[in-house]
């Protein structure tokens, strides 16, 4: 543990619970660590998941352990649980009252082998943004690379838009916004180093691995990278 032990929250050894994704999780903290311009970090232990999973988080994503956020938990993983319940099959010929003959509306959504309806989010981007993105690829191309780390970060970004959001609309769905402002978050650092990069800059996305091992890829990357996310979004997450 660093010299600022007043800012951190939470303990070594604490059950806690923590955001990964858009979903919250039962954790353990492992070890702290109190990064000069990024505050309180801490390793956690999700449980009952294998260790290769464990990770340090920033102290935004824990939560304490009690009623109020155990009740959180409950009304996000909720909703995740009922629609991720295979669709019952029913016979031929009948439909959900019973009555026998009549034809059920066409489902144009798409089935997975569970038979788990799951519908493509597409992000329609504005002109302006993906003329943005082919000058963004150009540049790429020609070895002038963003650099990093980034001012604003990712992190900044979905911060301020939080902080946005909170003074126009209040509390009316916080929870959902929540979690798709989690869920940003989570795949932006998930898919940044397999998705969102060219091959000329793995060199550089190395060096800042290496460099800035506790932050998450929000941390170092900025809108150039967050918004390549939005351009592939229907081709990488799915409402199930």
């Amino acid at each position: 543990m660093g010299h600022d032990d007043d800012a951190f929250l939470y303990q070594i050894d604490e059950k806690i619970l923590c955001y990964h994704g858009p979903i919250i999780y039962e954790a353990k903290i492992i070890k702290t660590e109190y990064l000069k311009e990024q505050g309180p970090y801490y390793l956690v232990h999700y449980i009952g998941w294998k260790q290769t999973w464990d990770e340090w988080v920033p102290q935004y994503r824990v939560l304490k352990y009690n009623e109020e956020n155990l009740k959180k938990q409950q009304q996000i993983m909720g909703p995740v649980e009922k629609k991720s319940k295979p669709a019952i099959k029913k016979k031929a010929g009948v439909d959900e009252k019973g009555e026998k003959g009549k034809k059920r509306k066409r489902d144009h959504s798409l089935n997975n082998d569970d038979g788990i309806k799951k519908s493509k989010i597409i992000i329609d981007l504005p002109e302006a943004l993906r003329a943005f993105m082919v000058h963004d690829s150009n540049n790429i191309k020609s070895r002038m690379f963003v650099p990093l780390p980034r001012k604003p970060t990712v992190s900044d970004i979905i911060n301020d838009y939080r902080a946005w959001r909170c003074e126009k609309y209040g509390n009316k769905d916080s929870c959902h916004a929540e979690e798709i402002i989690m869920g940003v978050h989570f795949y932006f650092n998930r898919c940044l180093g397999t998705r969102l990069l060219y091959q000329l800059e793995r060199h550089q996305y190395k060096e800042m691995r290496e460099k800035f091992k506790h932050l998450d890829n929000s941390q170092i990357y900025g809108a150039e990278h967050l918004l390549r996310l939005f351009g592939k979004w229907d081709s990488l997450i799915y409402i199930v």
